[in-house]
């Protein structure tokens, strides 16, 4: 392979997965790539000979009537064959579209292609690291490459041509160090993609920091000394005012200028207290409350568990800045595992691991000259279950750690996470030599009280961790000396003496220090069994985190202890626990260090309002909501029709995605095959549990697309997320869904997002009234044609 070759993108579109199973190719594209060029395209429908499967028709948009004439691939083999013999394949996941065309070219009497071939998919993982998602529509969207038709074979093979060009052009923009050590490394990259990686020359210009073959970013020096007090820019009260203030940057909506002069209110009253005030959606509140915190110059921490929040946050801080002309730092802190430790990833790299973790590594090397901030999460697909990413955690003296501390110290205003804030509070504090932060703002505070919760939570099986110990006592482990086999034997014998003592004292404190020397022994234990092939019990793997809760709770006077006896593959498992009492810790760790606490949220449950409402006496406390003109959702109610025909008549338009929430996955499943079997539309069905995990179909969504997204409630707890919206559309066939009916709260104020947003439920009359101002009712008669009442609905939208 050299870099003149003809290269040649292939898409296949088909009627199964294998052609043994009897799939066939229905269209082909191709696009050739000469001089790192697109120089032509090739695409033809093919005739399987067999009726197309209705699913495929609506993935593909491609009909029996496509077909019917095209020729069969028999026919357009030779002119394939002559096309391809001389050229380098490269495919969207190539160990499905060379195969399936070499089984077709065999199945027609014709000779197999030898040809070289590339995956693309596997270079956008390693050269994309970051990347939301490595679908080509995930892939075309995040570089702004225009992708019309997806799942057309010709559509997606320009596309992937575009892909295969920008990905070329990135990778000889890596340092040279790196670019070699994917050349010549032990990779497990499918087929000859790793030939085309040793084609390419590095030309970046960009200067990296070289550290033992890893190649980082060049850190920003950052001034230990904290900014001088700055006076505060005086705040615009009057319309006219804020005007000046602003100009043409930010055009004002009542709602979010109501928001803006109630936080300033609140920021400059004297007495310390709490504002709990819920909004509209999209009404700009975020930017809304950060104007008058700028401008105050109070040292302010942001709290929120919503990563692309937070993102925002930074971005409008850093905008507000320039404009005001304000000498203002704003940070974003994790806590130390949340970032990587360098000097144990190096380690790795010296390691020969499993195919899976090697490519994890050669994905972390390219991520490494591309990160500010050494982040884990920044990586959000395919690594975070890998067992390298707990050996590559990192600590206070990680270098990225360092940095990040290091911005934080000097912050006007500091982003944090929950188990952040809990982990670094004190020392922050202690730097800025404050006893109070001034203010604390959280949006979306929904998960706190189990942050709060989960921070000292403890929890042990004994059960299991009995078995567990039991089983390794009795084992032969083969790789360690007579002195390392002994001592694990006196070591499972101490722990379970240990569990044994656990179950009969009811003395807290005692037991708080038997756990914590149980959980040393058995992570002696998993330090020994790591050095040979021995597998390492489940429980065994969560013994450090619980060690250092453990500790945590030993400097708690509020610890409270139970057992309690589930059932688990029809065994009787006994779990012990140690908690805090909440609510005194909320108030000893938290409010105590505060002096002015601003919620603000499109929705707050009450058991979280009233538990962040619990505050001293000497605190004033103050609620507000703030108004808004947004359009009511349409409410469609189901009456005696059936769900399904209500959705065979929506389907019939061009309405983008439509979720539909069951009360749980085995329902799912049930109308999953419904739908599948009982509409006949172009939309596609994607369903949780049956083709994918709840968090892989949120990250894959997209609104506009004809989608047809069958999901449980589980999507309560994470569609507050700003990016993880509800499409327009939802129905909810099965009234037990809104139990409680804070879910159709929740589910009203997201639709809300959208300028006409239609809910397809049943409603009694209860809930119609209770949630009036957001609902807006569409008379339907369900004793006629549904088909032509929702072509009149949307019509009109």
């Amino acid at each position: 392979m050299n870099a003149n070759n003809t290269f040649v993108v292939l898409d296949l579109e088909t009627t199964g997965q294998s052609v043994a199973k009897g799939g066939r190719i229905i269209q082909i594209g191709m696009t050739f790539i000469r001089q790192r060029k697109i120089v032509d395209h090739f695409e033809s429908f093919v005739n399987p000979g067999q009726l197309i499967d209705r699913q495929i028709q609506q993935l593909t948009h491609i009909s029996q009537k496509d077909v019917q004439h095209a020729p069969y691939f028999d026919e357009i083999a030779p002119m394939l064959q002559s096309l391809l013999s001389d050229a380098v394949i490269i495919a969207h996941n190539i160990n499905f579209d060379y195969p399936y065309l070499n089984d077709e070219f065999e199945r027609t009497g014709f000779p197999a292609l030898q040809t070289s071939a590339i995956d693309t998919v596997q270079l956008a993982q390693i050269l994309l690291p970051t990347a939301p998602g490595y679908r080509l529509l995930d892939l075309t969207t995040y570089l702004d490459i225009n992708l019309v038709n997806a799942h057309r074979a010709n559509a997606d093979a320009h596309a992937t041509a575009l892909l295969f060009l920008e990905m070329w052009r990135r990778a000889e923009q890596l340092p040279s160090v790196v670019l070699q050590q994917l050349q010549t490394g032990e990779w497990p990259l499918l087929r000859q993609t790793q030939q085309f990686l040793k084609l390419v020359r590095p030309k970046g210009t960009q200067q990296f920091d070289v550290q033992d073959k890893v190649a980082l970013q060049i850190n920003q020096q950052v001034s230990s000394a904290n900014l001088k007090d700055i006076q505060p820019i005086d705040y615009p009260v009057s319309v006219a005012e804020k005007r000046s203030l602003f100009g043409e940057w930010l055009s004002q909506n009542e709602a979010q200028e109501f928001l803006m002069d109630r936080t300033h209110r609140f920021l400059t009253k004297r007495s310390d207290g709490l504002l709990t005030v819920l909004t509209a959606p999209r009404m700009g509140k975020t930017i809304a409350y950060l104007i008058p915190v700028i401008l105050s110059q109070q040292n302010t921490v942001l709290l929120t568990n919503d990563d692309s929040l937070q993102m925002q946050q930074l971005a409008l801080l850093e905008k507000l800045s320039s404009l005001f002309d304000v000498p203002f730092r704003s940070a974003i802190l994790y806590d130390p595992s949340a970032y990587i430790d360098l000097p144990s990833f190096i380690k790795t790299l010296a390691v020969h691991d499993s195919s899976q973790i090697q490519f994890a590594k050669a994905r972390l090397l390219v991520w490494l000259t591309q990160t500010k901030t050494g982040l884990l999460q920044e990586i959000s697909i395919g690594l975070h279950n890998l067992d390298i990413i707990q050996d590559i955690r990192g600590n206070e003296k990680s270098e990225f750690f360092k940095r990040a501390r290091q911005n934080a110290d000097v912050a006007n205003v500091l982003i944090m996470n929950f188990q952040t804030f809990f982990t670094q509070d004190q020392s922050l504090r202690q730097k800025r030599h404050i006893q109070q932060w001034p203010l604390v703002v959280m949006e979306t505070p929904a998960q706190f009280v189990d942050d709060l919760r989960q921070y000292f939570h403890v929890s042990f099986n004994v059960t299991a961790l009995k078995n567990d110990l039991k089983g390794i006592a009795h084992q032969e482990i083969t790789g360690l000396t007579h002195k390392q086999r002994l001592f694990i034997r006196q070591s499972t014998s101490e722990a379970l003496k240990i569990l044994k003592q656990l179950t009969q004292s009811e003395s807290i404190k005692t037991n708080l220090k038997r756990a914590e020397r149980l959980a040393l022994v058995i992570s002696h234990i998993s330090q020994l069994l790591a050095l040979t092939d021995a597998h390492l019990p489940q429980e065994f793997q969560l013994i450090e985190s619980q060690l250092d809760k453990i500790t945590r709770l030993q400097a708690q006077d509020d610890v409270v202890s139970g057992s309690e006896q589930i059932s688990e593959n029809g065994q009787s498992q006994t779990i012990l626990s140690f908690d805090v009492l909440e609510r005194a810790i909320y108030h000893k760790k938290f409010v105590a260090h505060i002096r002015k606490l601003l919620v603000i949220s499109e929705f707050l449950p009450t058991a979280v309002t009233d538990f962040l409402r619990d505050v001293p006496d000497t605190w004033t406390m103050e609620r507000d909501f703030v108004h808004d003109d947004r359009k009511p959702v349409q409410l469609v109610q189901l009456q005696k029709k059936s769900p399904i025909l209500h959705l065979q008549a929506m389907t019939q338009e061009d309405v983008g995605e439509i979720m539909i929430i069951v009360p749980t996955e085995e329902r799912v499943n049930h109308w999953y095959q419904k739908i599948k079997y009982a509409v006949t539309t172009n939309y596609n069905i994607v369903a949780e549990g049956v083709t994918g995990s709840l968090e892989k179909i949120q990250r894959q969504s997209q609104t506009n697309r004809q989608n047809i997204v069958i999901v449980t409630p589980k999507i309560f707890g994470t569609m507050w997320q700003r990016d993880q919206e509800l499409p327009a559309i939802v129905l909810v066939p099965e009234r037990d869904v809104w139990q409680p009916v804070a879910r159709l709260a929740s589910v009203l104020n997201q639709m809300q997002r959208h300028q006409s947003a239609m809910l397809v439920t049943q409603l009694n009359a209860m809930q119609r009234n209770r949630f009036k101002q957001q609902l807006s009712i569409v008379p339907l008669d369900v004793d006629h044609d549904l088909v032509t009442q929702y072509h009149e609905i949307f019509s009109h939208r």
